[in-house]
């Protein structure tokens, strides 16, 4: 059972306060006793005892003895409706000595009350429920994506590395330093679900010193970053596949590619550009049919976006001399 928070039982407890003291005014005035003091005293007890206390007194009871049994609740709800009944007719009897209500009749008058508010409790908690287990399961599948992630980025430089044991092993030794360092930075964020823009672009220069050594003057990366934007949170790992994707998939050299980072409003806006021939005309219409999009560590990573609550991105080819344009915002979190 999902427990209400405060929020929504000050909105439960006052949309039925209002309906309570609406029910309650309108039946005395048409008694012509509307606008006294007796009667105004009798709606604040009608909001405290017809369905303030009997909620109270029902969310104890259902959490000490329901067990999310229907059978085991109703009878709880409809006796502590008919505990709070039985206060207000007492209640109402010293304020109007002529009104007078049998068990029976208190029985009837709090039982369609009591069966509809324990109908909408059931239906909001079955849809508290439901959100809770689409957050879960939302949240395993971005753990699976960065567990499909993070292998395909090992694999990728491991074989960078490869390259240089033979013919350069002072360099290969060096490029080795910045694996670990990158990998060091792996396991100690493997259980976070968010970093700072600027632990992620150290971690992507580490990468970086890897990709240039293997292509040279071949490659060419420009940042162009927000201080501002550093203290924004973001998955970690967004970047480097986008770089990697661009480099891979690139068909002249030199390799040109341009990291934008900026805040805007509410959002962290990210853009990775390169001077290549693009995205094609297929992948363009059917960019958020992700399955269709080039590059496992691409796919991956717009997998993880298309996940993340108030995010978006967006596949384009820019003007002259850019190329493919990965365009990703995020909502801002900051440390």
């Amino acid at each position: 059972m999902q427990k209400l928070t405060t929020k929504e039982k000050l909105v439960a407890f006052s949309g039925l306060a209002l309906i309570s003291a609406s029910i309650t005014f309108v039946d005395w005035w048409q008694r012509g006793k509307g606008g006294t003091p007796e009667a105004l005293l009798a709606g604040g007890i009608a909001i405290a005892l017809l369905f303030w206390l009997p909620l109270t007194l029902a969310g104890y009871l259902l959490g000490k003895f329901g067990q999310q049994s229907v059978w085991r609740e109703l009878p709880l709800w409809v006796f502590s409706f008919y505990v709070g009944y039985r206060l207000w007719a007492v209640a109402l009897e010293q304020i109007y000595p002529g009104f007078q209500f049998s068990a029976l009749e208190l029985f009837f008058i709090c039982l369609p009350w009591s069966l509809g508010t324990y109908i909408v409790y059931r239906a909001y908690d079955a849809y508290k429920s439901l959100q809770a287990e689409r957050l879960l399961r939302k949240q395993a599948e971005l753990n699976q994506l960065r567990q499909t992630l993070q292998p395909h980025f090992l694999f990728n430089s491991l074989n960078t590395l490869s390259a240089f044991i033979a013919s350069d092993p002072v360099k290969a030794e060096q490029l080795t330093q910045d694996l670990a360092a990158v990998l060091r930075q792996v396991l100690e964020t493997d259980k976070s679900n968010a970093i700072s823009l600027k632990h992620e672009l150290l971690v992507l220069q580490k990468w970086l010193n890897i990709e240039e050594a293997r292509l040279g003057d071949d490659l060419k990366v420009t940042f162009d970053i927000d201080e501002a934007a550093l203290d924004a949170k973001l998955p970690p790992f967004i970047l480097q596949p986008l770089l990697e994707n661009a480099i891979k998939h690139s068909t002249q050299r030199p390799i040109v590619i341009v990291v934008s980072c900026r805040l805007h409003d509410d959002m962290l806006c990210l853009k990775v550009s390169d001077h290549g021939s693009g995205f094609p005309d297929a992948v363009l219409n059917s960019q958020h049919a992700i399955q269709h999009v080039p590059g496992v560590g691409l796919s991956t990573t717009l997998q993880r976006i298309a996940l993340l609550p108030g995010s978006q991105f967006r596949l384009s080819n820019g003007p002259a001399p850019y190329g493919a344009v990965v365009d990703i915002k995020l909502a801002v979190e900051r440390e």
